[in-house]
């Protein structure tokens, strides 16, 4: 049964209305005295009109209401109607030729006057291109116009006399045009620039209407971007009858949107309707988003998809208020769909002390909430989870509630509550709520070792992994992390840091620099909320004991870093580390690498960055000893020669897309081995079968480096002259 109700659904669509007899906002009457103006208006001479309103209120649908009442009076009074939508074409080129073109090409359809109209515009179009470009600063205009030319084959005549004609023409043709120009605000700021700039220099003919439609704060905001002006006065200048698109009565929003939740309702088994309860939920809660005619559609749309599949295994009232949340809501969503345990069932404290947590758990998620929508979100799930009443309140429930909530199919009963959230957001997104779980058990570093390398493991459609969400969104957190919390994600992050990142992490995004970067700006802001005392003996246990060594080394490469320039005005933790407890992190370090066998050092992110720095402080001959045992074996040679591939973009002229390079640069190992003897044993190495691509890449990026360096060539630029 459920399927076939899904299957009966129909998805409320977003698309404009074209007929006033499907009217549900009160629009029609408004639509009908803008036609009249547009119809009644004495002599218009290059009359511009426009719409204002944001996005979602129904500015599309009002000019569609408009069109059919102009349509409605007798064929020989209708007047000419020119859509054109600017959002359609994809450059200012395509942008001023279609609005020529179009003009021209509605005028051969109607009569003859008309039609010789239409001849003369194509004349004047390419006569007036270079003065139009040169008068309003459109140095591409003059190509479009000139195209007209072309193509219908016409010879420049003298602007003023054309111009002349056309409008005598125009006059004496008795019928007005209307050129409705829709979605100027979906317009990059550059796009609505010359939208304006074409309409004041194309607009003043006789009997000429333009119809704009537009959000006026974004198109003045554009405008103001583009060129540097006030966009409110410059659209004065432009527009001389604005109109704004009145706001809809919350009457009728009401109506709209309780009738589509019937009919969406009506199309499932459906149980537990509680009008009572429904009303204190809508009114308490809900009925704050309903703003505008596309509010409406989000939620229902949401609604129609996702109800069917769950009626007669929830509450009604309770499944629209979760979807609302989730639209509208959604980071609210989120806390409240990982934590059951803090919402559903209900409390039995002993004392008020024991409400005391919970109640700074939830005050905390609502202080994150729009300081205007948040008496609304608070009322709401009040209604929705009892258990909150004794979190904010001195209400209580008894033990028979539990079992009312279960049978009612409540969202605050604990054997109902994960229906509600089947269709909730994919696990592989990080929501608030895990990186308040994360903090929740930062205290137990073992336990944040496992949430991280789990989130290490899965992978974002770009190849990114969730771990490196994490990261970066621990650095939009300051209170919410303690210093005992902080501690131990440092900790956690000592041990882990070197896997919980992979290459693809790299890409683009969040910049695209090193892991170890990115792993050490994480460091620096926990660092940050750690007692100034308590820093440096943290840092000694971190590095000794955690098995990240490469993040080890570059953190204590950063302290380097930061006292080589002794910036007093540096915020950063790292930064005033003194001299000994520098030294001393150091030498743990190099110990620490002077120990791990050679499959542990090969297994090691960042490997090429690592000998650098272990070489600038252990020494080069240490360092050469160390790596020599791993070149002398023919089975490391291809995986040491891996960790230092690096890979550049390079796109030719004409290419519409960069590709991939590779390089390897042989003098950085000139500190550790005679990379002219490793030559032969690199042209040997290619030989072999089992190589994986990326050691194959690098084999021949050695060689290729090596031919270059002979060449007196910088082996890191090959790519720019191959």
């Amino acid at each position: 049964m459920a399927e076939a109700a899904v299957q009966s659904i129909v998805i409320g669509s977003d698309a404009p209305l074209t007929d006033p007899v499907h009217d549900a906002f009160g629009y029609a009457l408004f639509a009908r005295r803008i036609a009249d103006a547009v119809r009644k208006t004495p002599s218009p001479q290059g009359l511009v009109m426009a719409i204002h309103g944001p996005w979602g209120v129904g500015k599309t649908t009002l000019l569609n209401f408009v069109k059919h009442d102009l349509a409605r009076v007798s064929a020989g009074e209708q007047p000419i109607v020119i859509d054109f939508n600017p959002w359609w074409f994809s450059s200012q080129e395509h942008l001023a030729t279609q609005f020529l073109m179009q003009f021209r090409a509605k005028l051969p359809h109607e009569s003859e006057i008309l039609r010789a109209i239409g001849d003369k515009m194509a004349d004047y179009g390419t006569a007036i291109g270079t003065t139009i470009a040169k008068a309003y600063g459109i140095p591409w205009l003059d190509k479009p116009i000139a195209f007209v030319l072309k193509f219908f084959k016409k010879v420049p005549k003298d602007v003023p006399a054309l111009k002349t004609e056309i409008s005598d023409a125009l006059m004496t043709a008795g019928r007005r045009f209307v050129f409705v120009v829709d979605d100027i605000d979906r317009l990059a700021p550059d796009e609505i620039r010359e939208l304006f700039k074409v309409v004041k220099a194309l607009a003043d003919f006789p009997n000429v209407i333009y119809l704009l439609s537009f959000d006026r704060k974004l198109v003045a905001d554009a405008l103001n971007a583009s060129l540097g002006v006030n966009g409110d006065a410059y659209i004065e200048k432009i527009v001389q009858v604005p109109f704004s698109l009145p706001a809809v009565d919350r009457l009728r929003l009401r109506q709209k949107l309780f009738a589509e939740l019937d009919r969406i309702l009506e199309s499932s088994p459906t149980t537990n309707f509680d009008q009572a309860y429904w009303g204190n939920v809508y009114f308490d809660g809900l009925d704050h988003y309903i703003r505008k005619p596309r509010d409406i559609v989000r939620v229902t749309n949401a609604f129609s998809v996702l109800y069917p599949a769950a009626a007669g295994e929830v509450n009604p009232v309770d499944f629209i208020a979760i979807e609302f949340l989730r639209v509208f809501e959604p980071e609210v969503y989120g806390v409240i769909c990982v934590h059951k345990d803090r919402f559903a069932g209900r409390t039995d404290y002993s004392t008020r002390q024991d409400v005391e947590p919970e109640r700074a758990f939830h005050n905390a998620w609502l202080e994150k909430v729009s300081a205007d929508r948040r008496t609304e979100v608070k009322r709401l799930v009040r209604h929705l989870f009892p258990r909150l009443e004794s979190v904010w309140s001195n209400t209580s429930y008894g033990a028979d509630s539990a079992a009312r909530w279960r049978k009612e199919l409540r969202v605050c009963s604990p054997e109902i509550f994960n229906v509600y959230f089947q269709f909730g957001v994919p696990p592989d997104s990080l929501r608030r709520a895990e990186l308040d779980e994360l903090i929740a058990v930062a205290t137990q570093p073992d336990r944040a070792v496992a949430i991280l390398t789990s989130a290490s493991a899965i992978k974002r459609p770009s190849g990114a992994s969730k771990a490196r969400e994490y990261l970066e969104r621990l650095n939009d957190l300051e209170d919410e992390i303690t210093p005992e919390a902080a501690s131990g994600l440092l900790i956690a992050l000592f041990d882990v840091g070197d896997a919980l990142l992979s290459p693809e992490d790299e890409q683009g995004g969040f910049m695209a620099v090193p892991n170890r970067w990115r792993l050490q700006w994480a460091i620096n802001h926990l660092l940050k909320r750690v007692e100034a005392r308590d820093r440096d003996d943290l840092l000694r246990r971190a590095i000794a004991r955690g098995q990240a060594l490469c993040l080890a080394a570059q953190i204590v490469w950063a302290i380097e870093k930061y006292r080589s320039k002794q910036d007093e005005s540096n915020d950063s933790p790292l930064a005033h580390v003194d001299e000994q407890i520098f030294n001393e992190l150091r030498t743990v370090v190099v110990d620490r690498l002077g120990r791990v066998d050679e499959q542990q050092l090969l297994a090691m992110p960042e490997l090429d960055f690592v000998i650098y720095r272990w070489t600038s402080w252990a020494g080069q001959e240490v360092v050469a000893t160390r790596v020599s045992r791993i070149l002398a074996s023919d089975a490391y040679l291809p995986c040491f020669l891996e960790k230092y591939l690096r890979w550049g973009t390079q796109q030719g002229l004409g290419d519409r897309m960069a590709r991939r390079v590779p390089y390897l640069n042989p003098k950085h190992l000139e500190s550790v081995t005679d990379i002219s003897a490793l030559e032969p044993r690199v042209d040997h190495m290619l030989r072999r079968t089992d190589l994986t691509a990326d050691q194959r890449t690098a084999g021949e990026q050695f060689l290729k480096s090596m031919e270059r360096i002979r060449q007196g060539k910088d082996p890191d630029n090959f790519f720019m002259d191959d």
